[in-house]
């Protein structure tokens, strides 16, 4: 078994591996960013997902993309339209470019690249692996316990009323595989803000996909400035709740066991 597995894993490797990373206003974080991504992952390919970010995000990833033609590219989107709709277009670019293992993190640095390995090899016993700040302890640095605890609060309310197991369904830390992403239907999902990873991975559970969590610290960014905002909660906390309505509406799907594609 344990054979199985460790075969499974160099699979993994082998595969087209894609890093997404959706930017507003990160000039300051990205060249790091790429830096510490192929540090990690020599092989990935990374693709950054600007939203017309008026500090010239998108330009200087236009000037990394000429350096690095076969390795790094962008996707120019005319305007500040929300971190789901910036995803949806990553994914369904990935997608089109035959991708096998795609990787989901925040610009910011406030995920760290060198844990992306740890995602990737979850993969061999998964179809989604998650990134989780709350998964046997707490890691979480430079927070004050008051946002620590809307935090970790969050992720109870979405544990109580989706039903989902997960230590952190609202982190934006994930690895997935070409399969699980295209069983769901990107097209089709409401969430605009932070309730997106929630949506995504509600959507591939309810299907009786394998789903894992990994741990890994998440950091305060350093440089910049936080997206979140009233209208990110709000949203979040009324998705929530038309979310858990689907799981009333629609019977979840079952798998019986793994099975490694």
């Amino acid at each position: 078994m344990e054979a199985d597995g460790l075969q499974a894993a160099r699979k993994i490797w082998e595969q087209r591996i894609l890093v997404v990373t959706p930017t507003y206003n990160e000039r300051d974080n990205l060249p790091e960013f790429v830096s510490r991504v192929w540090q990690a992952v020599p092989g990935a390919h990374i693709l950054v997902v600007d939203d017309n970010s008026p500090d010239g995000t998108g330009e200087l990833a236009d000037q990394l993309a000429e350096h690095h033609p076969d390795r790094l590219f962008v996707l120019h989107r005319g305007r500040k339209a929300g971190l789901g709709r910036a995803y949806v277009a990553g994914f369904q670019w990935a997608l089109r470019e035959g991708y096998d293992a795609i990787v989901q993190l925040d610009a910011d640095l406030s995920h760290d690249p060198a844990e992306i390995p740890l995602l990737l090899s979850g993969l061999a016993n998964a179809w989604l692996v998650l990134g989780s700040r709350y998964f046997n302890g707490v890691r979480v640095l430079n927070w004050d316990f008051k946002r620590l605890l809307l935090s970790w609060s969050a992720s109870l309310y979405v544990r109580i009323f989706t039903g989902m197991p997960f230590t952190d369904s609202t982190g934006g830390f994930k690895c997935w595989r070409r399969e699980a992403l295209l069983a769901i239907d990107l097209d089709n999902l409401f969430a605009n803000g932070y309730i997106f990873q929630v949506e995504t991975t509600f959507e591939l559970w309810h299907r009786g996909f394998e789903i894992r969590e990994a741990p890994i610290v998440f950091t305060e960014r350093q440089i910049g400035e936080s997206k979140m905002d009233f209208a990110i909660i709000r949203e979040a906390a009324f998705g929530v709740l038309r979310i858990a309505a689907r799981r009333l509406r629609r019977p979840p799907q079952a798998r019986s066991t793994w099975r490694s594609p």
